[in-house]
């Protein structure tokens, strides 16, 4: 969606559409995620139950994503493909988990140690 070329001309921030910022290198095109964020509505929030420096969130578009709060990143990014919009969150009482909510009426489990963002 957007691409800017720093003044030294060594490296590109790009924004996409899905809400990702990424740093790439001009010189071989490697890249690192910067930041992450929703791109809709967040309609919920929730801690872990035993770590708070970790929550999920949750937006209208369906989007549910695990954070880090020690290192300011996304852990997790997960989007299933039919769903019809997130309602709500939770982290399971194993850390690994996530359960979601969605409009469809369905309830959905992620494993945040499978899917990194």
């Amino acid at each position: 969606m957007s691409v800017n070329l720093s003044i030294a001309r060594d490296e590109l921030i790009v924004g996409t559409l899905g809400g990702h910022l990424y740093r790439v290198l001009t010189n071989d095109l490697s890249y690192i995620l910067h930041s992450d964020a929703h791109t809709g509505k967040i309609n919920d929030v929730a801690f872990g139950p035993s770590d708070s420096n970790t929550f999920v969130s949750i937006d209208e578009n369906g989007a549910l994503k695990a954070w880090d709060l020690s290192e300011y990143k996304p852990l997790f990014t997960g989007m299933p493909e039919r769903a019809t919009g997130g309602v709500s969150c939770t982290i399971a009482k194993d850390d690994n988990s996530v359960i979601a909510g969605y409009r469809d009426g369905f309830l959905r489990c992620f494993d945040i140690q499978q899917r990194k963002a």
